[in-house]
């Protein structure tokens, strides 16, 4: 899937919106596993940040919500990994996979080379590439690797959703985005 719309235009809402959903009914069901089912990739680690609390408060509000309602919601988890994530916390998320990790191009590949990471990985259900015309140079073809080691590493093919405010050609973005 790729999404291009002027800035401000809800993009990633939109991304998160039905993972979110989805996310949501496993945990009401209290099927939610020990697993990460989506990878979020930003190339600018300030965005990685602003999602990261962008996901945070309307979970909290969901899990308000259902408890307001009565309903039992399993916790679902966010994780934050670029450069300056402490070892503490890598730690902490290696024993605990987030059912969502938000992380850089370069954060990533890092991760998949670790063996915690790569079992939490092994069933990745949805890859968002935000700014995704941003990787379209040298450090885009490091990401393309990437992308295609989480579809290796996966027993499915995940779901990839590029996300652009300026996307030209779009044919071209496409194919780079799904590693044709």
């Amino acid at each position: 899937i790729l999404v291009s719309a002027p800035t401000g235009g809800t993009k990633t809402l939109s991304a998160f919106l039905g993972i979110i959903n989805y996310l949501v009914g496993l945990g009401v069901k209290n099927e939610l596993e020990e697993k990460t089912y989506a990878v979020y990739v930003s190339p600018l680690k300030a965005l990685s940040n602003d999602i990261y609390v962008n996901l945070v408060t309307p979970l909290s509000e969901i899990k308000q919500l259902a408890e307001k309602k009565g309903v039992n919601l399993q916790e679902i988890r966010i994780g934050l990994r670029t450069g300056d994530t402490t070892a503490n916390e890598r730690v902490k998320m290696a024993k605990k996979a987030p059912h969502i990790y938000v992380t850089t191009p370069e954060s990533l590949a890092i991760l998949l080379t670790t063996p915690s990471a790569i079992n939490n990985l092994g069933a990745l259900e949805f890859i968002i590439v935000d700014e995704i015309h941003a990787m379209m140079n040298k450090r885009g073809v490091y990401l393309s690797l990437t992308l295609e080691r989480l579809s290796e590493m996966s027993i499915i093919d995940p779901v990839r959703i590029g996300l652009s405010a300026t996307i030209h050609p779009l044919e071209e973005v496409a194919h780079f985005l799904v590693g044709l």
